[in-house]
């Protein structure tokens, strides 16, 4: 190291952040280590630098630049300090920072492959998570090609919904499936006769989920007949309370009365039951497909077998949690003599499977036929206390510990797969949006192209 070098090192603010000295000292020494730094690379080390403030590393980098090597024992010293202190995200981070420096200038040469993996792995990065993170620097060109892709999928699915989503829906029963047949098969002991465990558990799925549907249907059909009763009983219960009268006139007067009656609450359930009555009228499409895809294979392997036992796991836990809160509200609308509560357990069922939004959908209805059945406030304001408090415990607490790392996707990346699923495919598209997002984190890991995107929407693992 020369005295120069030796000097800039102490002449450095206390205040610049190592983790900015780090990546300014890793990616000058990759550099400078077999080539003299090119102009596209310092502006963009420069712009590095200007986005964090560090104006004053701008004259570090021109000496170091022009002296042609970096201090090696600070740089030991703060690589040893990125490979104790850096989340895994930020490691990832920097790795990826640094491929796509090397990709501003062309095509990486072999050379400069080798010198990123062993960059990557001094920090803690294994070589195959820095391969992935590698190759998924794309060019201008090619992130537009991906976009046009992207929008070109989109159309299709949202054209072939009618077979897509019938297509889906089996996936994910085979899924479940697979689940159950395990289980059956481990608990009789049966080891040669497995296409009947795998019957058996078909047919034990297929007709759960039809018989739901159909009750469903059933009772929504009978509400929906009733809905002009229940409308008069409601205005009735309102006229009635005083309470409810000066809170009806404060909203009044702030202009808020005329935006509530224009939700078309009634709408809204009548294409909730149009969407349950065109499932059911592709349900022998599902069966067909499900019954391909369950028989035609009898092990999964590489991609098929993860997305089986992650997905399967998530909808098998999904589907306990959806059932318990159904039963729960099954019976305290029992209880409090509410009409219709095995459809509104069952409602409840279905409606959790929508992550965030599913279970407030589920019980706006019922705090409106609360208020209609329920003339004491206190009985309405407990039925309503008794409602909302197991569906929190059961969603906030017990679910998360149940799933653990199964879903490995960020929350933000599931309630934007809810919007784009929901505009794409409607009702269906909602309920399918969780694990479909789950299983596009699963296949995009399986190939470079799409690694970028399984960075972006999954969760930081140590």
């Amino acid at each position: 190291m020369s005295e120069d070098a030796s000097q800039h090192t102490h002449r450095e603010p206390v205040e610049v952040p190592w983790r900015d000295l780090f990546y300014l000292y890793a990616f000058l020494d990759l550099t400078l280590s077999h080539r003299s730094i090119e102009r596209r690379e310092h502006v963009w080390i420069r712009r590095f630098l200007a986005r964090r403030g560090h104006h004053a590393l701008f004259r570090r980098m021109d000496e170091i630049v022009t002296i042609g090597r970096v201090d090696q024992v600070e740089l030991q010293r703060l690589t040893e300090r990125a490979e104790r202190e850096l989340s895994i995200g930020e490691k990832r981070h920097f790795v990826y920072n640094l491929a796509q420096l090397f990709e501003s200038k062309g095509k990486l040469s072999a050379s400069e492959y080798e010198k990123l993996l062993a960059v990557a792995g001094t920090i803690g990065v294994s070589d195959i998570d820095a391969d992935s993170m590698i190759h998924s620097v794309y060019t201008l060109h090619e992130t537009f090609i991906a976009i046009i892709g992207v929008l070109a999928a989109g159309a299709i699915l949202y054209f072939t919904q009618a077979v897509f989503v019938p297509f889906v829906i089996a996936i994910f029963i085979t899924m479940i499936i697979y689940q159950l047949e395990r289980v059956i098969a481990q608990k009789l002991s049966i080891h040669r006769l497995r296409w009947l465990t795998k019957l058996g558990a078909t047919v034990l799925v297929l007709v759960f989920f039809f018989g739901l549907v159909m009750v469903a249907i059933v009772s929504a059909t009978d509400i929906v007949k009733r809905l002009p009763e229940f409308e008069e009983k409601f205005s009735l219960a309102m006229r009635d309370s005083s309470s409810v009268q000066r809170a009806l006139g404060f909203l009044r007067s702030k202009g808020l009365l005329v935006q509530l009656q224009q939700i078309p609450i009634g709408s809204m359930l009548a294409s909730f039951l149009a969407s349950l009555i065109s499932l059911v009228s592709n349900f022998v499409l599902v069966v067909v497909f499900t019954g391909f895809m369950v028989f035609s294979s009898s092990k999964f392997t590489g991609v098929m077998q993860e997305m089986t036992e992650k997905v399967g796991a998530y909808i098998s836990v999904k589907t306990l949690m959806c059932l318990l809160i159904g039963a729960l509200v099954t019976a305290q609308c029992a209880v409090f003599g509410i009409d219709f509560a095995l459809f509104w357990g069952l409602l409840a069922f279905l409606l959790n499977y929508i992550p965030t939004v599913g279970a407030v959908i589920a019980t706006l209805p019922l705090m409106l036929l609360a208020v209609v059945q329920l003339r004491s406030w206190t009985a309405i304001v407990l039925f309503l206390v008794i409602l909302m408090l197991p569906q929190q415990l059961i969603g906030q607490v017990i679910e998360p510990k149940l799933m653990g790392k199964r879903l490995s996707v960020k929350p933000i990346a599931i309630l934007l797969g809810l919007i784009f699923w929901g505009v794409l495919w409607g009702i269906p598209g909602m309920f399918l949006a969780t694990p479909l997002m789950v299983l596009l984190r699963i296949v995009s890991s399986y190939f470079n192209v799409s690694r970028s995107f399984e960075r972006l929407i999954a969760t930081d693992t140590t």
